[in-house]
């Protein structure tokens, strides 16, 4: 731990920023049901904001490996590791996932001072196959919890220390979902009640806890099916459902997503959490299980040693993302994250994400992928983005244009995540709610950001600012040429 530690100061201030973001963003919804921008970067992700484009796309990003960040070869955790939670506290990066041998499951734990180079303490905790020596915070217990523990960080100012970090594992067969508390993230206790909830339903994958900002409530988003065959919760097609809670102890009842006008598809868990950046936004990365499709050759599936219970079912990894409720917006439909060229991971059960998007780097970002499920080479992968980077509004060599709903912004600058060509540029343009330019912001006067910034800030040659605008419902124009445009936002400075 003492290494990890060392590292720690070099990182502290970009995590202090990170977790003071986390509870300065706002989405705003004045009495008319026009948004305010204050404080807040948005992405486009969606097309919560967007009315109106031209000669433009939105396009989805393409992750790139940044490598294998772990394998697992302990005694204790086997071919199905997977169900992985990474968080940061403010000073750490913290790993969770399940280890499975011979029926033995357990929560094992890693940590990091970057993100990118992990370590397995040994924490000396509990006895797992005759040894002290191991990275297990807990055992094998009647509650099934270590089957798909989900962890969380609750930084919320008064929560008592002995709650800041929460949890919740279990399964059909134990009752449902439990819940436990720690105040450091290693040793942990059962809640205050030991009743399971949600034991109605199946369970048996990554069930996500998370704190939802714009909401101000806990949400869970379970594994669910919907049955094709009475009584038989395991048939049909697999979905997700969500349950909400003030105060973490008493919980709604759970009611399915709406994936609006999308083709169901077996999506199997989902990674539901607040984008560091913008949390009003929820990003969601759940993988998508093919289950009657096999690739694979049988003398391949043998080869490779993929367990019989892994052979038939393909899977890769959508993005999808939440603003609050009980709906996800599908925007994108093709792979986020494909097989790709390694040949184990286009077996049953490859290619499942883990919960947490965290930043790596002054411009970068980054997630993580189990590959190699149900094979002795199970690994976990880390695959890096921009900053913001899941899709852009993307122009090519023809200029286009995006505009926005009315908005109002209250700040004085407005900054943008942007890279461009030596020929392209970014342009913004405030247009009042009738779609007229506002004089001394029209295109005339936009100055175009040529290069690539991760927080560049947007003006125009009169030297107005935002705060001239006085609060009135604008839009803003984006001009776009051989460029893409991945977030932007209004700043006081």
């Amino acid at each position: 731990m003492k290494n990890i530690v060392t590292g720690v100061i070099a990182n502290k201030r970009l995590y202090v920023l990170i977790f003071t973001c986390l509870s300065c963003f706002t989405t705003i919804k004045a009495q008319d049901e026009i948004t305010i921008l204050q404080n807040q970067r948005e992405l486009f992700v969606d097309d919560f904001l967007i009315e109106e484009t031209q000669k433009l796309d939105f396009r989805l990003a393409t992750p790139v490996s940044g490598g294998k960040v772990m394998e697992f070869h302990e005694p204790w955790e086997g071919h199905f590791c997977a169900y992985v939670t990474i968080i940061p506290d403010g000073r750490l990066f913290h790993m969770y996932y399940r280890g499975l041998q011979d029926q033995q499951e357990v929560t094992c734990y890693a940590v990091s001072a970057d993100g990118i180079h992990w370590s397995k303490p040994q924490l000396g905790l509990y006895e797992v196959n005759g040894t002290l020596e191991n990275n297990v915070i807990l055992p094998d217990n009647p509650q099934k919890s270590t089957h798909n523990l989900s962890i969380m960080y609750d930084n919320r100012e008064g929560v008592p220390q002995e709650e800041k970090f929460k949890a919740m594992g279990g399964h059909i067969r134990s009752g449902g979902l439990y819940r436990y508390i720690s105040a450091d993230g290693i040793h942990w206790n059962r809640y205050q009640d030991t009743t399971g909830l949600f034991g109605e339903l199946p369970l048996d994958s990554h069930n996500i806890l998370s704190w939802i900002p714009s909401e101000n409530q806990f949400a869970v988003y379970m594994r669910d099916w919907i049955a094709s065959e009475p009584g038989n919760v395991f048939s049909g097609i697999r979905t997700i459902s969500r349950a909400t809670s003030k105060d973490f102890k008493n919980w709604t009842e759970p009611v399915r997503m709406d994936f609006g006008d999308t083709p169901p598809e077996h999506l199997y868990t989902n990674a539901t959490h607040p984008y560091f950046r913008a949390p009003q936004i929820l990003i969601a990365m759940p993988f998508r299980f093919t289950p009657d499709k096999q690739v694979l050759s049988e003398d391949e599936l043998i080869s490779f040693d993929v367990d019989p219970t892994q052979r038939k079912g393909v899977s890769d990894a959508v993005l999808m993302t939440s603003r609050g409720g009980n709906k996800y917006d599908r925007k994108y439909l093709t792979s986020f994250v494909r097989p790709g060229k390694d040949q184990r991971n286009w077996a049953a059960r490859s290619n499942m994400p883990a919960m947490g998007v965290i930043p790596t780097g002054e411009r970068e970002m980054s997630f993580f992928v189990i590959r190699a499920y149900g094979t002795p080479d199970v690994y976990l992968e880390r695959m890096v983005l921009r900053k913001d980077g899941f899709a852009s509004l993307h122009a090519d060599f023809e200029e286009g244009s995006a505009i926005s709903k009315p908005l109002i912004l209250k700040g004085d600058i407005l900054k943008a995540n942007y890279s461009t060509s030596t020929k392209g540029y970014v342009k913004v343009v405030i247009l009042d709610e009738k779609g007229n330019e506002v004089p001394g912001y029209g295109e005339a006067d936009a100055i175009p950001a040529i290069g690539d910034q991760i927080d560049g800030t947007l003006s125009w040659q009169s030297g107005k600012t935002l705060q001239a605008l006085g609060g009135k419902k604008v839009r803003i124009k984006f001009i776009i040429k051989d460029a893409d445009l991945y977030s932007f936002g209004v700043f006081d400075k």
